[in-house]
């Protein structure tokens, strides 16, 4: 799904997730830099070319609890047989390497920060994004992606639908407020795994819903706030 539309109905929860193998074309990047990123990093780097988006150097935070996992586990295997690794695949396994394709193919010299939390992914990523507000950043660039895991691992983790990315503007104000331990009369139950993200997506896009509890626990939750009177970004 590409179009702002499809996400909404998918966010409506009347349609679900599909693996269609397909690959970001990134048609805006340079080539030599596109084809150093496989299909997760293509999907992230899409998004962060998007015109909506508007990258205008902000700080980013890149959000993705395994990364690109299957390059690592090549890299892994590879080590095992021969005793030695690409070094070109090695650097582009690290987790800053997608957002740091995208700076170079920018000259943006933007700070990054990139996170791996296991199932606080959506927590993790919007305490640092306020943080950054709160030093001063003006606005901060949130993106979020994951991919399946290679077969080897699936039965050790809850596995994600399909490759996916999304980004979040975050600027200050007063349309959501992060709350810990306070009570709401409402919650979100999603059919994903509490590893996922994507519930993140789907709060910000179906305005019906009030709270996204962003713990297993749910002792942090975010709120959309209905009174513009009172709350933060």
């Amino acid at each position: 799904m590409t179009d702002a539309e499809a996400w909404r109905i998918w966010a409506r929860e009347e349609v679900s997730l599909v693996n269609h193998g397909e690959t970001a074309p990134v048609k805006d990047m340079p080539p030599l830099l596109r084809r150093r990123a496989q299909p997760l990093g293509r999907a992230a780097l899409e998004v962060l070319y998007a015109p909506s988006l508007d990258y205008a150097n902000q700080p980013m935070v890149f959000c993705s609890r395994h990364g690109e996992i299957a390059r690592s586990l090549t890299l892994l295997q590879s080590l095992a047989a021969e005793g030695q690794v690409s070094p070109q695949e090695f650097s582009m396994s690290v987790h800053n390497a997608i957002p740091g394709l995208f700076l170079i193919a920018k000259k943006s010299r933007s700070p990054v920060m990139a996170l791996a939390s296991e199932n606080q992914m959506m927590l993790s990523g919007l305490i640092e994004a306020l943080g950054q507000l709160a030093d001063g950043a003006p606005s901060v660039i949130l993106l979020f992606c994951d991919a399946p895991l290679p077969p080897l691992f699936r039965p050790f983790v809850n596995n994600e639908p399909t490759c996916f990315a999304f980004a979040l503007e975050v600027t200050a104000g007063n349309d959501y407020r992060l709350v810990h331990g306070e009570a709401t009369g409402d919650s979100l139950v999603s059919a994903l795994p509490p590893e996922s993200s994507l519930p993140l997506l789907r709060f910000v896009l179906d305005e019906t819903r009030r709270a996204l509890p962003l713990t297993q626990a749910a002792d942090w939750r975010l709120l959309r706030q209905l009174s513009p009177e009172v709350g933060h970004a």
